[in-house]
């Protein structure tokens, strides 16, 4: 996790170069005692492989895998350049989040940083911020996104009515840690409401900590309630604004007209269902062969290729997550966090989707530009 304190921030910087930026950063990082001087040679051969710029003039310099021997601990420096620094590929970068990582931690930190890439105008605030408090608040962690994953399901459950599935779902949501006893309550003390085509809701925003959507199947298929089919039943935990992209994931199955794809499904095609993945949607299951996921330098290789591609490509994490995004969106894929092992679902729609998608499983397959080492099967159709 991301957590900056004032000494990490080092404020109005000056470079005349980026490669002089870099060594302030590198000497910023040995005199926190988290690195050996040697650590510098790791930034910029790192640097030389590719620009470690993300955008919103933020750049993310960090060491290659053989430096990571003269890391002492895991850490960051941030600095601040408020008159810009001219980095290597033409870009002008005010912010520089320096890590030193013994591991895999700085996937995590590209990560988190994700949420700030999205955001106009951030660049300038963080040009013009005059207080290590400032940079820190414009780089933090925002508050925990909305939960829509496989903790989050409750598949064929033995409920008599909407009411019975309302509460399975309220009470897996507890269990995530997404709602307290107060949003259980709440729940039980009020109707589903119908939504159609055999689909119920049941939202609340008592005693919520986490913003999150649970799906709860009968387990007969479906049952009937007032004269409606019960397919299936959404128990949404509301929170402000920040349950907003639940609401548009719900809104787009209730567009699709698909609620028939939830009967009788387990958790992994519940989790297709509600990524948008329907009958005309193609696939394909690939899985992360780089050593250290899908950090910057293999992510801007996948959004460059599916950029090439005629139609939107979109993917998501198998293990257990409905969140769906954009292949073309480097800020998006990042978001990710996806790791060596970890299994990619890439959907396309159209005439051409299925050689779309074979040139994206290749190449992720190839290692988009690292070397890899292959385990034993690696793509196939998605279930």
């Amino acid at each position: 996790m991301l957590t900056l304190g004032p000494d990490d921030i080092l404020l109005d910087r000056h470079a005349d170069n980026w490669q002089a930026a870099l060594d302030s950063a590198a000497n910023a990082l040995a005199e926190a005692g988290l690195v050996a001087a040697e650590y510098r040679d790791g930034l910029h051969a790192r640097e030389a492989q590719s620009s470690t710029y993300l955008g919103n003039a933020i750049a993310i310099p960090h060491g290659t895998p053989e430096s990571r021997h003269h890391v002492k601990r895991t850490g960051v420096r941030v600095l601040q350049f408020p008159k810009g620094v001219q980095w290597h590929d033409g870009h002008t970068v005010h912010v520089l989040v320096t890590i030193a990582a013994q591991n895999d931690e700085h996937l995590d930190i590209l990560r988190q940083l994700t949420h700030v890439l999205d955001r106009d105008g951030v660049a300038t605030e963080l040009a013009r911020a005059s207080s290590a408090a400032d940079v820190a608040r414009l780089l933090s962690k925002p508050s925990l996104a909305p939960r829509l994953d496989a903790d989050t399901l409750c598949v064929n459950f033995p409920a008599r009515d909407p009411q019975e599935l309302a509460l399975a779902a309220a009470a897996r949501l507890r269990q995530s840690g997404c709602v307290d006893n107060g949003f259980i309550s709440a729940v039980a003390s009020a109707q589903p409401q119908w939504l159609g085509k055999g689909l119920w809701l049941s939202s609340h925003a008592q005693g919520v900590n986490q913003p999150a959507l649970g799906v709860a199947t009968p387990a007969d298929g479906t049952i009937e309630h007032g004269g409606h089919p019960v397919h299936a039943l959404f128990c949404l935990a509301a929170s402000g604004d920040a349950h907003r992209p639940l609401l548009e994931q719900l809104m787009a199955v209730l567009e699709n007209g698909e609620s028939d794809s939830f009967v009788g499904k387990n958790s992994a095609q519940l989790l297709a269902a509600l990524a948008g993945e329907t009958a005309s949607t193609q696939t394909r299951r690939v899985r992360v062969l780089n050593p250290h996921g899908l950090h910057a330098r293999p992510a801007k290789q996948l959004v460059q290729i599916a950029r090439a591609q005629p139609m939107p490509i979109n993917v998501r994490l198998e293990e257990g997550s409905a969140t769906t995004v954009s292949a073309a969106s480097l800020t998006k894929v990042i978001g990710l966090g996806a790791r060596r092992g970890q299994w990619l679902i890439f959907s396309a729609e159209g005439e051409q989707a299925s050689a779309a998608l074979d040139a994206i499983a290749a190449a992720v397959e190839s290692g988009l530009g690292e070397k890899v080492t292959p385990f034993d099967g690696g793509r196939d159709a998605a279930p």
